[in-house]
């Protein structure tokens, strides 16, 4: 039995004897947070669920990708992940690169400092991207006279 079909027969359990997540869980031995993340792979869409299971793509790589906003994006990185055999590691990493493309459009609506903080909290996701997929960053940050400084160093390039 395969991730999704799991999913699917937990989903039709609950729904044939009228009981909660807990309730299954409980009767499984198993925790509430498993059986929700086993539900919530069947939000992915069958073009996406096909491909995971033609590729042997793991449950791992499957929920990193519910955290995209759209199936265009699951399929984007579904793709990457499929040609470059990333692991789910590196399929996270791509999945909170994309996460941070949307940043923009929340730091130009935002006030002064909050665009601040927020370009600031950015950087610093990306630095810990690049890190896990094995890029040599480092960083540091400095204040003089009301102005705050950051360095961003790669090395050995």
């Amino acid at each position: 039995m395969d991730m999704f079909e799991e999913a699917r027969a937990m989903e039709g359990t609950i729904e044939l004897c009228h009981i909660t997540q807990k309730e299954l869980a409980e009767r499984m031995g198993v925790s509430q947070s498993y059986v929700a993340n086993k539900l919530r792979l069947l939000s992915l869409s069958a073009h996406i669920e096909r491909l995971i299971k033609k590729h042997g793509i793991s449950e791992r790589h499957a929920r990193a990708l519910l955290r995209l906003e759209s199936e265009d994006e699951q399929l984007d990185v579904l793709e990457k992940v499929i040609s470059r055999e990333l692991t789910v590691r590196e399929c996270e990493a791509l999945v909170d690169l994309k996460q941070d493309a949307h940043m923009p459009r929340l730091i130009e609506s935002a006030p002064r400092t909050e665009r601040i903080d927020t370009f600031v909290d950015t950087l610093k996701r990306s630095i810990t991207t690049l890190r896990s997929l094995g890029v040599d960053v480092t960083d540091r940050t400095s204040y003089h006279e009301n102005k705050m400084y950051i360095t961003v160093c790669f090395n050995g390039i």
